[in-house]
């Protein structure tokens, strides 16, 4: 079950569908394996015009009135492929760009945000710190106001496609007695002097896309680079809750492609005589799959739609990311049971969706963050 989406909607799903059948699902497992990032498929998506959902005509943006519903239509149909890819396409085209886009220069614009929409440049954001993560008031990355600037101190953990971005938005804090409203955004382009890229973090999740440690040594960056003002991060807060959904719509996708995968499994999976998809026991859990799954569909389109009408979704995409997230992964881990021991193998791209789902879980904030958010919004 898809949710009821206006006509656009579906001429939209259509079209990113039928891209990702062709040219991204018949390497996804090559890429898992790899660990090799596909710069030309990346390139080519965003000449075809996707990465600018977000963004006006002037920059080379679709500048489209429901630009959430439709970013959540191409991360979940991207997910269903490669979480990994869409990880990257995610943070690239929305955390990554925002600040731009809401804030920068016209210089800024047309230097970054306008590559960036075409596909030429990849961007990240860094926030998070060794000893900061969802704790963002904690925050130590210095940003020491100089003439002309600011001088940028600091290491940032976890940052996602640090290894080949060309421009990195970093959350940094001029006064840490302020707490978050202290901290403000730059962007630091990753060819300035004193920044550089330290290990690369080996994870058991998206492999395909990089996560490494971020360094700046003094990293000098002019006035125009600070995104918004001296606390930018309070301004960008809402389109960080935004990502939420987004994520929502990650878990979504790569969940969807371990239900149809299963599905299709149990209906030629033959057994003491009979396909497997004929055993209660067997039915019982892909009908669990589907329910499961089209109840957080629905609740991640809801807190789309009510982005795009502009009205309050803290608690909607809090909720709407921790029930994607944990959901998706209960579905990823009946689908490995269906398939039994040709589950465990790499046969099959069942072990890529549970290792996958185990991502949404942790990334841009737990599920158990996710909870004392909505918690907090309903008088808790």
């Amino acid at each position: 079950m898809i949710p009821t989406l206006a006509p656009e909607h579906e001429e939209f799903r259509a079209h990113i569908e039928r891209w990702v059948e062709q040219r991204l699902q018949p390497i996804a497992s090559e890429l898992d394996q790899s660990g090799v990032f596909p710069h030309e498929l990346f390139k080519e998506l965003g000449s075809l015009g996707y990465f600018g959902i977000m963004y006006p005509e002037a920059y080379g943006g679709l500048g489209g009135a429901s630009p959430n519903v439709h970013y959540t239509i191409l991360i979940e149909e991207l997910s269903r492929a490669s979480m990994a890819f869409a990880g990257v396409v995610c943070m690239h085209a929305a955390a990554a760009t925002h600040g731009i886009g809401a804030w920068g220069s016209e210089a800024l614009r047309e230097k970054y945000l306008a590559p960036a929409i075409r596909g030429e440049k990849i961007g990240a954001f860094a926030i998070t710190e060794p000893n900061s993560g969802s704790d963002a008031a904690s925050i130590r990355t210095r940003a020491r106001k100089v003439d002309g600037g600011y001088v940028i101190t600091g290491t940032k953990m976890f940052t996602s496609s640090a290894p080949i971005a060309d421009f990195i938005t970093v959350a940094a804090t001029s006064d840490p007695e302020k707490g978050v409203q202290g901290i403000g955004l730059f962007l630091v382009d990753t060819k300035m002097p004193g920044f550089s890229v330290g290990r690369t973090i080996e994870k058991f999740v998206i492999h395909s896309a990089d996560t490494a440690e971020t360094i700046y040594e003094d990293v000098f960056v002019p006035d125009d680079h600070r995104l918004g003002d001296e606390s930018g991060f309070l301004n960008a807060y809402r389109a960080l809750t935004i990502d939420r959904i987004y994520t929502g719509a990650m878990a979504l996708g790569n969940a969807r492609a371990a239900y149809d995968a299963a599905l299709d499994y149990a209906k030629t999976r033959v057994q003491f005589g009979k396909p497997i998809g004929k055993f209660q026991a067997v039915q019982f859990k892909l009908v669990d799959m589907l329910a499961t799954l089209e109840q957080a569909r629905l609740y991640v389109y809801h807190a789309a739609e009510l982005a795009d009408r502009g009205e309050p979704i803290t608690k909607e995409a809090a909720i709407a990311k921790q029930i994607a997230a944990d959901g998706g992964n209960q579905i990823c881990q009946k689908a490995l049971n269906i398939f039994g021991g040709y589950g465990l193998t790499l046969d099959f791209p069942v072990e890529r969706y549970l290792r996958d789902s185990f991502f949404p879980m942790i990334g841009g904030g737990t599920s158990d963050i996710m909870r004392t958010i909505a918690a907090k919004q309903i008088g808790l």
